[in-house]
This record gives C-alpha cells, sequence and structure tokens, in this order.
C-alpha cells in the first residue's frame, strides 16, 4: 500500500447526477458506480492496481472491482462519493465487507500515509499502531496464498538480477559496458516503483532487506556513476517503502 493522490473529480460526476445517482442506488440497489467514467478514473489515479494490496487489477487473475471506504450499506449517500471510491482487488474487497470504517479505523490511501501506520518486513506487513493493525486484518494483506507468495516470488526474482548485474558492473572494463549494466539496474528498480506491481513491499524489500543495492549505490557514487535519473528512482522506491521502525 503506498499513499495516492485523488484526482479532480470526473466532469459528469456533478453535484445532481452525484444526488440522481444516489437516487436511483436507493430506489433499486443498481450499482451506480461501476460508471466507466468513475472506474476508469480511479484506477488512473492507482495506476491500475488495488489501492490496498497493490496487485494489478483488470488481468485474467484479478478484475477491478470499485471499494467504498466508507462501506455503501451504512453510508449510502456516499455510494458515489467523489473520495470514497477505490480500485479493489476481489480478495481485498471481499475481506473488507461491510466492516465500519468510522467505528474501526483502518488506513484511507488516499488521507493517511501508510508510513505512519505500517511497516513490512520479509514480505508481509505489520502494525505500528492499532489503525495499522486493522488495516491488514480488513483486507487481509498477509494472505499467502493472495499476496505474500506472489510478493516474496517477485522478491527474489528481483534480489537474483541485482546480484547477477552487481558481478556484471564489477566486471566490466569500458565505459559502454558499465552504463549497458547501469541501463539494465535502472529498470530493476523502476519495477519496485509506485506504477508497479507490490511497490510498497518490493522497494522495501529492496533498499533495506538486501545488500546488493546499497553496494551498487556506494560503487557509482565512489566511481562518478551515479546520476540525476538513479536519484528520481531512489527517491521514488523512498516514497513506496514501509521500512520497520528500527531502520533509519
Amino acid at each position: 500500500m503506498i499513499k495516492l493522490t485523488l484526482p479532480e473529480r470526473p466532469i459528469e460526476l456533478t453535484d445532481e447526477e452525484e444526488c440522481a445517482l444516489v437516487d436511483e442506488y436507493k430506489r433499486n440497489k443498481t450499482p451506480v458506480w461501476k460508471k466507466k467514467y468513475i472506474v476508469d478514473k480511479i484506477l488512473e489515479m492507482s495506476n491500475y492496481k488495488c489501492a490496498f494490496s497493490e496487485q494489478k487489477l483488470n488481468t485474467e487473475s484479478a478484475y477491478a472491482e470499485v471499494e467504498h471506504f466508507k462501506c455503501k450499506e451504512k453510508y449510502i449517500e456516499e455510494v458515489v462519493h467523489w473520495g470514497n471510491l477505490l480500485p479493489i482487488c476481489k480478495k481485498c474487497n471481499t475481506s473488507k465487507g461491510d466492516w465500519d470504517v468510522e467505528q474501526d479505523h483502518i488506513v484511507n490511501p488516499l488521507v493517511d500515509d501508510p508510513k505512519d501506520y505500517l511497516y513490512v518486513k520479509a514480505f508481509r506487513f505489520y502494525k505500528k499502531n492499532s489503525i495499522g493493525e486493522n488495516t491488514i486484518d480488513a483486507v487481509s494483506l498477509n494472505s499467502r496464498e493472495h499476496f505474500v507468495s506472489p510478493r516474496s516470488k517477485i522478491g527474489f526474482e528481483i534480489a537474483d538480477s541485482l546480484d547477477d548485474n552487481w558481478d556484471r558492473l564489477q566486471k566490466a572494463d569500458t565505459k559502454r559496458q558499465k552504463v549497458n549494466v547501469i541501463n539494465r539496474i535502472k529498470g530493476i528498480l523502476r519495477n519496485c516503483g509506485p506504477e508497479n506491481i507490490y511497490s510498497a513491499v518490493l522497494s522495501t524489500y529492496v533498499l533495506y532487506e538486501i545488500e546488493t543495492y546499497n553496494e551498487i549505490e556506494e560503487f557509482l557514487k565512489k566511481n562518478d556513476l551515479w546520476d540525476e535519473e538513479l536519484e528520481d528512482i531512489k527517491k521514488n522506491l523512498l516514497f513506496c517503502s514501509l521500512p520497520a521502525p528500527s531502520v533509519k
């Protein structure tokens, strides 16, 4: 889970339209939140990922659903309220159900910074406080089958790729060889950034749980090979990461 920024409300969702859609839902329980202009906007907001698990959506294994942060059963007036709708995967949506976030607070990625409530270690989420604990429970962030196993598989693949390219970088004899390896390393690191699947978990793993990244960064800086692009990539990883409280 990473912090998300709410975009402007779709132009189609005027105050009048919102009232009309709420009335329609009250009359016949039509899923009025499935309007294409709503779904498209919230998917773009999250880079087509679940707002909680960061699983990629609209794939064969994870179809996008619309989550009502305040559940529609108890907060009918907010069924299409802009800021109450999030893209979500089926596992998180089913797990959360009619959880009342006003009674038992959980992290709202549109409002809260997950860093204040959660940290990641060994591909699992851990609580920093009761809100973090509620969040993990509400959306099953540590489901082994759905999330922990896929996250660890990708993480180990990234670690292997970084190790291989770290070896190549140290053996590179020419500037061209070094540039080619550095470009591959940049690509690997970008795959842990905010536009990609499981970015909170993978960025934390790369920055804080394996030594290879730090060794590469130290080598590149020592040899004047660290550039602005790498600095921007690191900033993105730091933004996504959820390090343990003891990690600085």
